[in-house]
């Protein structure tokens, strides 16, 4: 076995899980987000043990194709703010993640995707020193265009301290990579371009040393 091939090997080993943390899956559907995922995790399934956060009706943890799933019952069903909403929403995501954790015994590699769960990985790394990594797949600006309200503002906020408290960030496009660069300051070694299961295997190995 050549030595290219033994490190391959050593990093697959190495890495026992993937914890992913979402805000949507189906059945719970709000954008394109809950396909996307769809159509990846179980392919990340085939390569790795694959773990699933995500809100649910009730807590409650299942299986699909080979996706192990941990759900979660919002605590607060309605908010006079989004943001709020959001930070509780995070919590009861946290609260999931913690029973994946305690399941497997040990602490996986953390995959958040979108803004609206990233700082349930945040936390998580702070607590556990887990290895983070962000999905990107729009952000404030290319939404709204500008910051022309403290709504904005405050989600443009978050965005850039989750991608700044992550160890690397995975875009699916050079242009969003050039936006994170020149809008969110993001050093270009730190952003992966992952548009498949096979490319975002290879960002996971390459953040595991």
């Amino acid at each position: 076995m050549r030595d290219k091939e033994r490190l391959h090997l050593a990093r697959v080993m190495k890495m026992r899980a993937v914890m992913h943390i979402s805000w949507e899956y189906p059945p719970w559907v709000v954008g394109g987000l809950s396909q996307e995922l769809k159509s990846l995790l179980p392919e990340i399934a085939k390569r790795v043990r694959t773990m699933l956060v995500v809100r649910g009706d009730t807590d409650g943890v299942t299986e699909e194709e080979g996706v192990r799933i941990f759900k979660s019952a919002s605590s607060i069903r309605s908010s006079p703010h989004i943001l709020a909403y959001i930070h509780a929403l995070n919590i009861d995501l946290l609260r999931g993640a913690s029973a994946a954790i305690h399941e497997e015994g040990s602490v996986p590699l953390v995959h958040t995707h979108d803004w609206v769960s990233g700082i349930a990985g945040v936390y998580i790394k702070a607590c556990f020193g887990a290895p983070l990594v962000t999905s990107v797949y729009t952000t404030e600006l290319t939404r709204s265009k500008a910051l022309g309200s403290l709504l904005s503002m405050g989600i443009f906020d978050i965005e850039r301290h989750c991608f700044n408290r992550s160890d690397l960030v995975v875009v699916k496009s050079p242009e969003m990579k050039e936006h994170l660069k020149e809008n969110f300051g993001l050093d270009g070694g730190k952003i992966a371009l992952a548009r498949n299961a096979d490319e975002l295997m290879e960002a996971y190995r390459g953040i595991q040393g």
